[in-house]
């Protein structure tokens, strides 16, 4: 008895689930679509502004699910209770707590496959999307992948392995780091290799810094060492910078791995480090959104019809963001550790949540 209404619970959040995700998801990217073709240009038409959309609807997906989750779940366990079918589940002997876990396993459920979506695949096609948007604006070929972004710039093949955000009170900036710029003879092939450890624009032109060249000639290389030197280039760094994939919208292992690049080098891992544990801690905002919309599904079957459960729904969730973005700017703001200012609103509404649960009708 008990498993057939745990299926039956589960089979109805998940359902209610997925029909919202995918509502939620298609209405920003019709957003997105709607922003971007303000933007078109000769080079940049409708058709790839579509491709652009389309190409980050996973990370769209990735990032509304828990709002959807929490409507989803109010939505689909709320039709029952509508149905009274909950009161019947109720008067069988089956506590609130286990239909709300019932509920909770199956947008568990979901939650799997769209958090490997965006490890494996969100992460990804938002670095095509971002280096296929700039390439059709500046008429260049520009790849985004795993080794950093490459593109062309005249007879150069410019290769940007790390691409840095950093925050400075509140100001974001991006770095470039370890560059490689490969020059090419149309005669006689390539000509020199340049690798530097960073590379900015100072307003005017762009600098290079920690400089090893190796230039290539008939008679063998000439290596050469400079702490800085200018770098001509017609790349504008507001088009370079628009390119970059920010930290959100990385994978769990690219955000280590900048931790770790940032940490040895002693530079401010502040914006990556809130990115990493917000996407560690994925599953228990699920868990609490879920969770805290579980006590007005009980409710429903009285006093709450499908209007109301979406206003519920859309509040508890935009209230839940702010919090949540509250704490971790708080945590920022006095040195607080960001492990507990980024799951202690989690906790807190799980907590209460199940408080509610337990009391009686």
């Amino acid at each position: 008895m008990i498993k057939t209404v745990d299926r039956y619970i589960g089979k109805a959040a998940i359902l209610g689930i997925l029909l919202v995700w995918v509502s939620l998801t298609l209405l920003m990217m019709m957003f997105s679509l709607l922003g971007e073709l303000r933007d078109t240009t000769a080079s940049y038409g409708a058709g790839d502004v579509f491709w652009y959309v389309l190409q980050t609807g996973p990370r769209s997906a990735y990032q509304i699910f828990p709002v959807s989750a929490l409507l989803g779940s109010l939505l689909g366990i709320g039709g029952l209770a509508s149905a009274n079918e909950l009161v019947a589940f109720r008067t069988a002997g089956v506590s609130r707590l286990r239909l709300a876990a019932a509920g909770l396993a199956g947008a568990l459920l979901v939650t799997v496959p769209v958090m490997a979506m965006g490890e494996w695949i969100a992460p990804g096609a938002e670095q095509q999307a971002r280096a296929f948007r700039l390439s059709q604006l500046v008429g260049q070929v520009i790849i985004g992948g795993p080794t950093g972004m490459w593109m062309r710039d005249g007879s150069d093949i410019v290769n940007i392995r790390r691409p840095l955000l950093t925050d400075d009170h509140g100001e974001q900036s991006i770095s470039f780091q370890n560059v490689e710029i490969f020059r090419f003879d149309g005669f006689s092939g390539l000509k020199k290799i340049t690798h530097a450890e960073s590379a900015f624009f100072d307003g005017d032109q762009w600098t290079l810094e920690g400089v090893f060249e190796a230039e290539i000639s008939p008679t063998g290389i000439t290596p050469l060492h400079f702490d800085r030197t200018p770098w001509k280039s017609g790349v504008k760094p507001e088009l370079l910078e628009s390119a970059v994939t920010r930290p959100p919208y990385l994978s769990l292992r690219v955000l280590w791995d900048q931790l770790d690049y940032l940490q040895r080098n002693g530079l401010d891992d502040g914006v990556y480090r809130s990115a990493f544990w917000d996407k560690v801690f994925y599953p228990f905002v699920v868990i609490a959104l879920v969770l805290a919309g579980m006590p007005f599904v009980f409710a429903s079957s009285r006093h709450h019809n499908l209007g109301s459960r979406l206003f519920i729904g859309m509040t508890l969730g935009g209230l839940f963001m702010l919090i949540n973005g509250a704490a971790q700017n708080l945590a920022e703001a006095y040195a607080l550790p960001i492990v507990i200012s980024t799951l202690l609103p989690s906790i807190l509404l799980t907590i209460a949540a199940v408080v509610a649960l337990r009391r009686s009708v």
